[in-house]
């Protein structure tokens, strides 16, 4: 999420999903990224619910509820987003050319088994669970032939990035900071976009209509490593805003209940409060 991470002169994007159970707080540090690169990319991935069985209106329904969301973003931080939708170029004969030839590539290049590995082992019977990471893969060779050449996303996304540099596909690949989910012992990694994505123990998440009472509940019963986590997107939103912030060693020197203070405090203060002042003139 440092300007060091990644190459700022590539044109870049990351995939992002979304739910009918709301926006989760986690994906500041895919839209801040708004904020280290000149020419970043927001791929909405509508048409991949579909494939999944999403009906038509809790589909409309989450995807108007993230994008008003990134709208509300860009008001507050001064970014113009660039958001692109999976629908507006699925559908297109190009596409479906494009999905075609990849997938008799994979099959002429033994790549196969290696694909299934990504899908579900109870889905693996479905030819719309085989074809998912297919299409992951084609829509990343669609907008490499756009101009993309920087490809950012949840590190769980390395088994796909492997498979596309086994593929020669000419992009770069990069990971955003890990999001975690709160009310467990374990660190347990949630995907940031995903509501509905709580961890093997069946965590919690942070929403931005969530109160001001349920954000501090939820961040009581974090462990440590997830409290860091929200004090890192705490401190870099409060950096872009101009508020006054931790620094990276005192931070570091925080724990137990310390570190539970500092991030109610912080969280409140750089994310949930400044949100909400733009969300009540909506």
């Amino acid at each position: 999420m440092t300007p060091t991470l990644v190459d700022e002169a590539k044109r870049s994007f990351t995939g992002i999903g979304f739910g009918i159970q709301g926006v989760p707080i986690d994906i500041l540090p895919i839209y801040l990224l708004n904020s280290f690169l000149d020419n970043f990319s927001i791929l909405i991935v509508d048409e991949f619910l579909r494939l999944n069985g999403t009906d038509e209106a809790s589909l409309n329904y989450g995807q108007s509820k993230l994008i008003q969301t990134l709208d509300n973003l860009d008001q507050l931080y001064g970014f113009n987003t660039n958001t692109i939708l999976c629908s507006s170029f699925m559908n297109l004969r190009s596409y479906k050319d494009l999905f075609k030839n990849l997938k008799t590539r994979i099959q002429r290049e033994r790549l196969t088994d290696l694909v299934l590995n990504t899908v579900p082992e109870n889905k693996r019977h479905l030819e719309t669970a085989r074809d998912y990471p297919i299409h992951e893969f084609a829509c990343v060779q669609h907008l490499i032939e756009q101009g993309f050449s920087l490809k950012i996303g949840p590190s769980k996304e390395r088994e796909y990035d492997i498979i596309m540099a086994s593929l020669g596909f000419d992009i770069s690949f990069s990971y955003v900071l890990d999001a975690f989910a709160l009310g467990t012992k374990t660190a347990d990694k949630v995907i940031h976009y995903i509501p509905q994505s709580r961890g093997p123990n069946n965590g919690q998440r942070i929403f931005f209509d969530d109160s001001e009472y349920a954000v501090r509940e939820k961040l009581l019963q974090g462990c440590d490593t997830a409290l860091r986590y929200f004090c890192k997107i705490s401190l870099i939103s409060g950096h872009i805003l101009g508020r006054t912030s931790l620094d990276e060693s005192q931070l570091k020197s925080l724990t137990k209940k310390k570190l539970k203070k500092q991030t109610i405090r912080l969280v409140l203060d750089n994310i949930v409060r400044p949100y909400r002042e733009v969300f009540k003139d909506d």
